[in-house]
């Protein structure tokens, strides 16, 4: 990636394009000749576009969280010290796989999450409903359950 370019850097009206993207979540289509050349979207949006595509490519990792998803509507959870927090039961593969270090990482990520749940991302089609959040070099795949007011923690992996 080519490095970052300051805003204050760009001409007014483009400024404000990037402002309204910002602020608002509005994107913008720019086009050459009528044909679209670039998308204007937040950062933010475009860190969940590509935390989707990432995971949407590893189809081990879906499968998993597939599994996981099928475990919570089973109510089948693997026991952890969280009031808010649920983990489905095959995210324990994930977790005897980490070293110290990592399960550290990940205790604090959850507290974090568990804390503010929308701390992750919001991932799209085609997992749409499910959050990612990074921690290190560790992912952690969870989905909202807000009407049972808890978080199921779907998948745990390491980023390649």
């Amino acid at each position: 990636m080519d490095p970052a370019r300051e805003i204050l850097d760009l001409p007014p009206d483009a400024r404000e394009l990037v402002a309204e993207c910002e602020l608002t979540g509005k994107r913008t289509i720019l086009t050459r000749s009528g044909r679209p050349v670039v998308a204007l979207v937040s950062y933010d949006e475009y860190l969940a576009l590509r935390e989707t595509v990432e995971i949407a490519n590893d189809p081990l990792f879906v499968a998993g969280v597939n599994e996981a998803e099928e475990e919570a509507h089973r109510s089948e959870f693997f026991p952890m010290d969280f009031e808010r927090l649920r983990i489905a039961a095959s995210v324990e593969q994930a977790w005897n796989k980490l070293d110290d270090d990592e399960r550290a990482q990940i205790e604090t990520a959850f507290a974090l999450i568990e804390d503010d749940p929308i701390a992750g991302a919001p991932l799209f089609d085609p997992l749409r409903g499910l959050w990612s959040h990074r921690t290190g070099a560790l992912r952690i795949v969870y989905r909202i359950v807000a009407e049972a007011r808890f978080i199921v923690i779907l998948g745990i992996a390491k980023v390649p």
